[in-house]
């Protein structure tokens, strides 16, 4: 019977790694998510008191936040909406491009690690073969910069994927930050709106052009049919 075991042992090997690598990164997952010790936010305002508590190193806190914010598991709509009213709607718009791209690239490599490419092979079901095929082909840089701007596409899972599809890193960065520009402009304006109280319909306005004029593009310009090649 402890032969027999054994010899399964050895022909599984491989699949045993990683499978205990899965449960040590969901174990991990989960502390970071339960802890009384790691910041988790419900709303803008728990953001911005707790990175101005840092003082001067509040943009670091707030860049460093970014970046790990999808192993903590909370919407990015508070850390966009955050930063006009910590940083103001310059610099706010310049932290938001840095903690968006640490946390894209740290998407990135969690999807360029042989565990990514598993998980999205057996659980990305059809839109995830879909994604795959589409960042995989020619043109990448392009395909990457329709993902960041069209707003249906879930941002984490997209950098996920282009990290399985081994996408040059320089050209996922540089179409991830140019992506993001709208929106991050759109949310600086909307936010500092709101605290101020003045320029909110040109904010709304901004904020719709931002996202719904990539939308009607993608829609109606046919880039959407290569998707479903």
């Amino acid at each position: 019977m402890i032969e027999i075991f054994l010899n399964w042992v050895r022909r599984h090997r491989e699949l045993l790694r990683f499978a205990a690598l899965a449960v040590l990164i969901l174990c991990a997952l989960w502390q970071l998510h339960s802890s009384p010790y790691i910041f988790h936010p419900s709303s803008v305002e728990d953001v911005r008191r707790w990175v101005a508590s840092y003082g001067t190193l509040g943009p670091l806190v707030y860049i460093a936040l970014y970046t790990v914010r999808p192993l903590l598991f909370f919407p990015s709509l508070f850390l966009n909406l955050s930063a006009s009213i910590l940083f103001g709607p310059l610099l706010g718009v310049v932290y938001l491009l840095l903690g968006g791209l640490g946390s894209a690239v740290l998407c990135y490599f969690l999807g360029h690690s042989g565990g990514g490419r598993r998980l999205l092979d057996r659980y990305g079901g059809r839109w995830g073969e879909r994604l795959t095929n589409y960042l995989g082909g020619s043109g990448g840089f392009g395909k990457m910069l329709w993902l960041r701007t069209v707003p249906i596409f879930p941002y984490d899972p997209v950098s996920i994927i282009a990290g399985c599809c081994n996408m040059r890193l320089q050209l996922y960065a540089a179409a991830t930050v140019l992506g993001m520009l709208p929106g991050a402009i759109a949310y600086n304006l909307l936010a500092d709106s709101l605290l101020g109280g003045q320029g909110l319909y040109l904010s709304i306005a901004v904020v719709i052009a931002a996202f719904g004029i990539p939308l009607a593009w993608w829609a109606l310009g046919g880039e959407h049919k290569k998707l479903k090649e």
